[in-house]
């Protein structure tokens, strides 16, 4: 009986929780919006109060979902569950996804785009892979050294152009996997950041691997970064060792939780951040995760685990009901610990803490500064004052790369 409860019970009536029971469930496809491309296996969808989700719409678990996409009578779309529906617009892939750099380079190979931001993963390899000991969940598109591209420095900065000119994204976020390099990915990625803050006015977040030492993320803040990510992604000792055990031995879990720490005394409040994959451990332990996070002034992010093909875990069927709590302590915990929330918002693949305010019993309305610094002209000011700060941590300081160390 309670099992067909969490089975029928419809989430249409608050587009916070729906984010999240879609990227759960996934949704169908009807004829005849059948043509609808699912590009990499999922489509983004606006959702009513203008909520970004990224909805698997392609895997074999989504064929079992009761969220239905179809056309309205007025030509646009809906989604229903048998009980009702929810207007929603389709985020059709850009344009300019479909050219290509002057070295022949297509841009989709370079970038994807999620909600307001841009992802480039200059390089595709992760040495994890060659190794064996690649994150069990991952599937990530790396392979071995034979396989990895990497991307020149002007092949991006063509993406980039071509993203600002199409006015799709507002931050470009640098990937990179794993290398044994002692700066964790940064010396790599250096000559990007750098080019990309030379020409472009774009907020520039980076995920790498904690480094070795910290005068590397001095050295991240120094060339332009505005944001650094460090993705511990399970909060659980044992789990983390078991699930992921190319980060366990070759990086180790306290090095992730003091590189954070350490970080978040050098970029501004918010900018700092880790993913912590809800459905990995228990709710408890990313409850205690988030905890831990905040309290060094860390942003978690709280993307769901997806199974995917070949890289599925055993692991027990989550629910919507069991996972709304999470989210909702996250809002609260970044809230109470005064952590600015405005850099990490407007994400089609995961629910910010900033959306978490929808899941609450009584919703909490935004502070006028809030607002302020979500509009255009609060953006500016925000990545005004950023550069600012930056000039003033650095000056008198030589940021200097030697060798590996």
């Amino acid at each position: 009986m309670w099992e067909d409860f969490l089975i029928w019970k419809s989430y249409l009536d608050n587009p916070g929780t729906l984010k999240i029971d879609l990227m759960l469930r996934g949704i169908r496809i009807a004829d005849p919006v059948h043509s609808i491309s699912c590009a990499d296996s999922s489509i983004d969808l606006v959702l009513p109060d203008g909520i970004l989700a990224n909805v698997p719409c392609c895997e074999p678990y989504t064929e079992a979902s009761l969220y239905v996409l179809k056309e309205n009578h007025d030509g646009g779309y809906v989604i229903g569950d048998g009980t009702a529906e929810v207007p929603v617009q389709l985020i059709e892939k850009p344009d300019f996804l479909s050219g290509q750099t002057k070295s022949g380079v297509p841009f989709s190979d370079i970038a994807e785009l999620h909600g307001s931001y841009v992802v480039i993963s200059p390089a595709s390899g992760c040495e994890f892979f060659n190794e064996g000991i690649e994150c069990s969940y991952c599937s990530g598109g790396f392979d071995t050294d034979e396989a990895s591209k990497v991307f020149s420095v002007d092949d991006v900065l063509e993406v980039v152009e071509a993203v600002k000119k199409a006015k799709a994204a507002e931050i470009v976020y640098l990937s990179i996997g794993f290398s044994k390099g002692a700066d964790g990915g940064i010396k790599f990625l250096t000559p990007y950041i750098q080019a990309i803050k030379k020409f472009f006015n774009v907020i520039v977040a980076v995920e790498a691997l904690p480094p070795k030492r910290n005068h590397w993320i001095d050295h991240t803040y120094a060339v332009g970064a505005d944001s650094v990510l460090y993705n511990l992604e399970i909060y659980d000792k044992e789990l983390f060792e078991l699930i992921c055990p190319g980060r366990a031995g070759l990086i180790g879990r306290n090095r992730y939780l003091n590189a954070l720490k350490y970080a978040a005394t050098v970029f501004p409040s918010g900018t700092v951040a880790s993913h912590l994959i809800v459905g990995l451990e228990p709710p408890g332990s990313t409850n205690k995760g988030i905890d831990c996070l905040t309290d060094m002034g860390v942003v978690p992010i709280l993307p769901i685990y997806r199974p995917r093909p070949g890289k599925a875990l055993g692991i027990d069927p989550l629910t919507t009901e069991i996972i709304i709590p999470v989210y909702r302590h996250l809002y609260k915990t970044v809230r109470d610990k005064n952590i600015n929330m405005n850099w990490v918002s407007d994400i089609s693949v995961l629910t910010t803490p900033l959306e978490g305010r929808n899941l609450l019993d009584d919703p909490e309305g935004g502070n006028i500064f809030e607002s302020f610094y979500r509009s255009k002209l609060g953006k500016k000011t925000a990545w005004g004052l950023s550069s600012i700060r930056r000039k003033l941590r650095v000056r008198g300081k030589a940021f200097t790369v030697k060798g590996d160390d």
